[in-house]
């Protein structure tokens, strides 16, 4: 791929691939598998020949309507990878660069584009809750691999009005490859956030009629198990599966909202759809 085309690529694909995820839920979706910053290092030879590499997948996604919610909702997903020169990534709402590389670890800056909490005014309960605006938080990442094994942390800022506090993601995976053309990657993770962090998406105000007050303390909040397959169809096509269920704790669990009759502590993530690979 020549490079007018690799940066063609990230700006016209980056600006597809956000729209569809908001118009139908409110929830980060990554689609499943490593990171790009880890999947990057297993791209062929001849896919970075130009410095650019990375997959763009089209198919169905499945995920809660927001954080919390009961209901799940089905709509059509991108997932968009893209790497240059194995520094540089974009991984549908993330991106950053690798500052920091070894044989056996990594590091780096990232940023994210959270979703916030849009969507949920149409549900009857929570037509009092303010929503939590989409924004921009920016972090670092850590990572490890040795052989097929992996092992990544991201750590995230707030810095809006609505949306502060900070949070952190640990990660750790194994990718078996019964043949060739085929790939299983099971995953688990847990995600810990800050009392004004989660305070955005699980606080309740004192005011609020239809809710109890609460305030979430700081702590883990999440928890989660994933699995995701790959199977190849040929040099520059496969077909990608992830299914993810996680399960909400502690301030998380507790509050009012998640308890209600319209949320929940159970999540459930999955996508399947064709993948070209660039």
């Amino acid at each position: 791929m020549n490079n007018r085309f690799g940066v063609s690529a990230l700006i016209v694909l980056s600006s597809m691939s956000v729209p569809t995820a908001v118009a139908a839920n409110d929830v980060d979706t990554s689609f499943g598998g490593p990171p790009i910053y880890i999947e990057a290092d297993e791209f062929d030879d001849d896919r970075k020949r130009d410095s650019w590499a990375g997959q763009l997948g089209f198919g169905m996604s499945v995920a809660p309507r927001f954080i919390g919610a009961d209901e799940h909702l089905a709509s059509l997903g991108f997932d968009l990878k893209i790497s240059y020169k194995d520094r540089f990534f974009l991984e549908n709402n993330r991106l950053g660069a690798v500052l920091y590389r070894s044989r056996f670890l990594r590091g780096g800056v990232i940023g994210r584009w959270n979703l916030g909490r849009i969507d949920s005014g149409s549900l009857t309960a929570f037509n009092t809750l303010g929503e939590v605006d989409e924004a921009f938080e920016v972090g670092a990442f850590a990572a490890t691999s040795f052989y097929k094994l992996f092992l990544t942390g991201e750590l995230y800022f707030g810095a809006t009005d609505q949306l502060k506090g900070s949070s952190f993601e640990l990660e750790a995976g194994y990718t078996f490859e019964p043949d060739s053309e085929w790939r299983i990657t099971p995953i688990l993770g847990a995600v810990w956030g800050s009392s004004r962090y989660l305070d955005a998406f699980f606080g309740v105000p004192e005011d609020n009629p239809d809710f109890a007050a609460y305030e979430p303390n700081g702590g883990l909040y999440e928890t989660y198990v994933e699995l995701a397959t790959e199977r190849r169809l040929g040099k520059n096509w496969l077909l990608k599966g992830s299914f993810r269920f996680s399960e909400l704790m502690n301030g998380a669990a507790d509050s009012p909202i998640v308890r209600s009759p319209e949320g929940s502590r159970d999540q459930l993530e999955a996508f399947a759809g064709i993948v070209w690979l660039f």
